[in-house]
């Protein structure tokens, strides 16, 4: 290999090593390229959650629309929600049966 050509392959590097070194700090020393990523970042969340809020809308249309159009399910969320009950029906509440903790249940009376 001749002395030129070496040289010239170590300009090369140089050159080339130098290239890189600017473009890195071009792309991530930069502040516009570090907001630039910010607001794709930005960008991908706020879609997300538009296509959140989209299927939230149709579901809620659809439960407007039924509410406008069917009776049974117009009396089902007045009862559910506000506890209406019809003149004349009984309405039950039942108790759930409480877990007690080792200590109550050491201190609680014994049935046989």
């Amino acid at each position: 290999m001749s002395a030129d050509w070496v040289n010239a392959m170590s300009r090369r590097r140089v050159v080339l090593w130098i290239s890189v070194s600017v473009i890195v700090f071009c792309l991530f020393g930069s502040e516009a390229f570090r907001t630039l990523v910010s607001e794709w970042r930005e960008t991908r969340h706020l879609r997300s959650i538009l296509v959140n809020l989209r299927g939230e809308h149709e579901r809620l249309n659809r439960e407007l629309s039924l509410i406008q159009t069917d009776p049974s399910y117009t009396e089902f969320l007045i009862r559910k929600n506000l506890g209406y009950v019809k003149k004349g029906e009984v309405e039950y509440h039942f108790m759930r049966e409480k877990k007690l903790t080792a200590h109550e249940e050491k201190a609680a009376p014994r049935i046989p």
